[in-house]
């Protein structure tokens, strides 16, 4: 892991939406840019929470463990996504790079104090962290609710909606087999069955263990849906 000098603001990191120059300014000088390179970690759990990081570049995994060793995956990161939004003091989950990865580091204790100074930076956070609750409520509906097949489909709606649109329908999956599995708490071989169901139906076609293709979008979405 690198650092790099900061240069423009990415349009997708909407923590920067709405900020004058001057405040756009202040959160920049408390910003520190890196690189991980895939299958670094960017922190551990149960690690002090010193930083949140703003992940400009790249694809991350969140997971969590128990002390027993069993291991759910919480979020695929993309970017614009928030990471580390904590106000305990150590970090409940485990952040790797699935992809390599831009990161912008931010200290957690001034970036907390900012936000009592910028207002518009606070209405951000809590934005972002409403998205956060919005996109864990529809996982845990998913999970509870859904066949093995929908689940899926709920895992590759949410991956092409990531994607420019032009190349949504091809979705190059930078995670394994197990990663989705213990994502959307299935074991791997229900999930490869799932993944042979869609092909059958005609919905997606696999081209290899990393790369799927969208043939029938409309019933994804349907199958994929959170209510």
């Amino acid at each position: 892991m690198s650092p790099e000098r900061n240069q423009d603001v990415d349009p997708r990191l909407t923590i920067y939406s709405g900020l004058s120059a001057n405040e756009r300014a202040r959160l920049d000088s408390l910003v520190t840019r890196r690189r991980v390179e895939a299958g670094a970690y960017l922190f551990h759990q149960h690690t002090p929470a010193r930083s949140v990081h703003m992940l400009e570049e790249g694809m991350m995994m969140m997971e969590r463990s128990s002390s027993t060793g069993r291991r759910q995956v919480m979020a695929f990161m993309h970017p614009g996504n928030l990471i580390g939004i904590n106000y305990r003091e150590h970090y409940e989950f485990t952040v790797s790079a699935l992809r390599p990865s831009l990161v912008r580091d931010i200290p957690l204790k001034p970036f907390i104090a900012l936000q009592d100074e910028v207002p518009q930076l606070k209405d951000n956070v809590r934005s972002i962290s409403g998205n956060i609750l919005a996109h864990t409520l529809d996982q845990v509906f998913a999970l509870g609710q859904k066949k093995a097949h929908e689940r899926v489909c709920f895992l590759l709606k949410q991956l092409s909606s990531w994607q420019p649109s032009a190349s949504a329908h091809r979705l190059e999956l930078a995670m394994t087999r197990q990663d989705i599995a213990d994502y959307l708490g299935l074991t791997i071989e229900t999930v490869s069955r799932a993944f042979g169901k869609l092909k059958r139906e005609g919905i997606i076609n696999i081209h290899s263990a990393h790369t799927v293709e969208i043939l029938d979008r409309a019933t994804m979405n349907e199958l994929a849906l959170a209510d």
